[in-house]
């Protein structure tokens, strides 16, 4: 029986760490070990996974300075002593079948991917999401890792062959760490899915992608930057020039200007026009925006008017978010 490790980085979760370790003691599948990452924990965290997994030889917990989510993915990772390797926030919880329905599906591949269903705070159904795209050919399910839109990018609700991080690490004090390095993990490599919500992703308050912070601008351009000179670097470049661009249009502007403009940022149309003054004029244009098969018409009617008027956009978006946050209320 193939032994899974699973690293959980922990970090002031104490409101929701007890289902998360009830997930994993439940597992179905035997042979696994649940490694807790303590990133300088200041609650009752640790306390409470050690009171549910005392005797539990299987289950440790390691110690680190507090250094944010990849500083604490790559110290759990040196610990790691299965074949296989899976990740789980400390906030979120996993299907009891999970680790045995992706080691069952993985089969002769590298990673295996699922669905995901996401939750409120208090953990009321909000939607099942999937990776909705053609995988018939390992270049199209390269192209959307690329893409990372219809693509799940997040490092969890996935299961990866241990020795595919020997030479990887999770980016440090970079923010959107996953899309960070999701494009390289990927590479050539085989994958399987199970478009099944096994993993259960919480909304709350205290992440990134809800909490305005001002580098995220920089920090997606110079991702971009990167992976742009990573398929230059393989020589993959026109086979994915199109898969680069929707990338870019989509994260680049369309992601991050949502998350300044739902974050009523400082100076937020400053912000927005900060986006739309870094972004590549050759890639940011109408032509790009109109042609592309992956963005949604909604999408390119923001990018639009964010391409002709940051001013508008911010207009059209707030707009929208009044809306829905009526309609929520009501």
């Amino acid at each position: 029986m193939k032994k899974i490790s699973v690293v959980v980085p922990v970090y002031n979760v104490e409101k929701y760490i007890e289902e998360c370790v009830d997930s994993l003691l439940n597992q179905t599948y035997q042979n696994y070990e649940v490694i807790f990452v303590d990133d300088g924990s200041k609650d009752k965290s640790v306390d409470k996974i050690r009171n549910k997994i005392e005797g539990n030889a299987d289950f440790r917990i390691v110690t680190k300075k507090n250094g944010g989510l990849s500083s604490a993915r790559n110290f759990g990772l040196t610990f790691a002593e299965g074949e296989f390797v899976t990740f789980l926030d400390s906030d979120d919880y996993l299907d009891n079948n999970y680790l045995g329905m992706m080691l069952e599906a993985i089969g002769d591949a590298n990673i295996c991917c699922c669905g995901y269903r996401e939750i409120t705070d208090s953990g009321q159904f909000i939607r099942d999401v999937g990776n909705n795209f053609d995988k018939s050919t390992d270049s199209n399910i390269y192209a959307n890792v690329v893409e990372s839109i219809n693509f799940i990018p997040n490092a969890w609700g996935k299961i990866y062959r241990r020795d595919i991080f020997n030479k990887l690490q999770y980016p440090e004090g970079m923010l959107f760490e996953d899309f960070a390095i999701v494009y390289k993990v990927f590479y050539q490599e085989k994958v399987k899915f199970i478009d099944y919500p096994l993993y259960f992703y919480r909304i709350r308050n205290g992440s990134i992608m809800r909490d305005f912070n001002e580098n995220i601008i920089d920090h997606k351009f110079v991702i971009l930057k990167q992976l742009y000179e990573f398929l230059t670097a393989n020589q993959v470049t026109e086979i994915y020039r199109e898969a680069y661009i929707n990338s870019y249009l989509y994260h680049g502007l369309f992601v991050t200007s949502c998350v300044i403009i739902n974050q009523r940022a400082t100076d937020t149309l400053k912000c927005i026009t900060k986006v739309t003054t870094s972004a590549d004029e050759k890639i940011f244009t109408l032509s790009n925006i109109l042609k592309s098969k992956s963005l949604g018409n909604k999408i390119k009617l923001y990018l639009i008017l964010l391409k002709i008027s940051p001013r508008l956009a911010l207009l059209l978006k707030s707009t929208q978010n009044k809306i829905g946050n009526r309609n929520g209320a009501s």
